[in-house]
């Protein structure tokens, strides 16, 4: 689906283009970046933050000042190493692509830091502007939020289905570029054991385990302001599992149920794809993390470290 240019508007951005990736108090950063160049949505996924972050969610701002974040950049490569930095915080980084080429604008930005590794993150289909450019870049992630099929047609409206999604994906992957997959948010729902395995199942089809830079791990979490926000999408299985409002002060399931759905799908990918993958998780705690990844210190550093060397090791 394309949108109209119209709907689109350009602003200044007045204050930081990069902030690093929020984290809930006693959750675990894995050191990301955020590169907040546009703002705004057109999918309508039912556990979308940007609800009760945004006064009006899908209307799409971009910003014009290129040369302000160029010069954050540079400040940002000679205080930093192993930085990890992507769009995608504020809006899907491709889904207005066809109308705004800012994936051309970034590969242009991103081919003079080849010690920076940036990343698309998307649940859109709109990769012709990462195909045509002259070959994959080294330092580039392009990236997809996943989940079964049944669970995008009810909780994530207005977005490509599943096969198409994994489409791009593998057409990106042939084209050389690095792939990221987030199965973030992971929903408890009836029968999401199967779910889950039919999803990694078409995954394990799809993917090549030597083109993934990262895969991350995210249970459903919202803050307060967003549980009136859900009731307004009368079909969603979002409360279906037991959530309880955790020691961050949003909704989460609770604990043991979290530990549970985490095993299982870890389990699951390391059974139907690889061991060998640079699995993680998004905003947990270090004892979650001690019990579903045992090998891994849960250190912002370290895991930061982990997933740049993925790509650039």
């Amino acid at each position: 689906m394309c949108y109209d240019r119209a709907m689109i508007h350009y602003a200044v951005q007045t204050g930081r283009f990069i902030k690093d990736c929020p984290c809930s108090p006693r959750t675990v950063s894995c050191g990301y970046l955020n590169l907040n160049l546009h703002t705004g949505c057109p999918y309508r996924c039912s556990y979308c933050i940007l609800q009760a972050y945004l006064e009006d969610s899908g209307r799409p701002v971009f910003y014009t000042n290129i040369s302000d974040l160029e010069t954050e950049l540079g400040e940002l490569a000679a205080q930093r190493q192993n930085i990890r930095i992507g769009t995608g915080e504020l809006t899907d980084s491709l889904a207005y692509d066809p109308q705004t080429q800012t994936s051309r604008k970034l590969l242009r930005i991103f081919q003079a830091y080849p010690d920076m590794v940036f990343e698309f993150k998307t649940k859109s289909v709109h990769i012709r502007h990462l195909m045509t450019h002259p070959g994959a870049i080294r330092n580039i992630v392009v990236s997809w939020s996943l989940n079964p099929q049944p669970l995008v047609r009810r909780e994530e409206k207005k977005t490509p289905s599943l096969n198409r999604r994994l489409k791009a994906l593998g057409e990106i992957q042939e084209r050389g570029y690095r792939v990221g997959i987030h199965l973030d948010p992971l929903l408890i729902v009836p029968r999401y054991r199967s779910l889950y395995r039919d999803l990694i199942r078409s995954l394990a089809r799809t993917i090549r385990p030597d083109r993934i830079a990262w895969w991350s791990l995210g249970a459903l979490r919202f803050p307060h302001p967003l549980r009136e926000k859900i009731f307004q999408h009368p079909r969603s299985r979002l409360f279906a599992g037991e959530l309880v409002r955790g020691y961050d002060d949003k909704y989460r399931y609770f604990k043991p149920l979290r530990i549970e759905l985490f095993s299982f799908v870890r389990d699951q990918i390391y059974r139907q794809i690889s061991r060998d993958l640079p699995l993680y998780l998004c905003m947990e705690d270090k004892e979650t993390w001690r019990e579903i990844f045992p090998g891994i210190s849960p250190r912002r550093e370290n895991i930061n470290r982990l997933l740049y060397q993925s790509v650039l090791g």
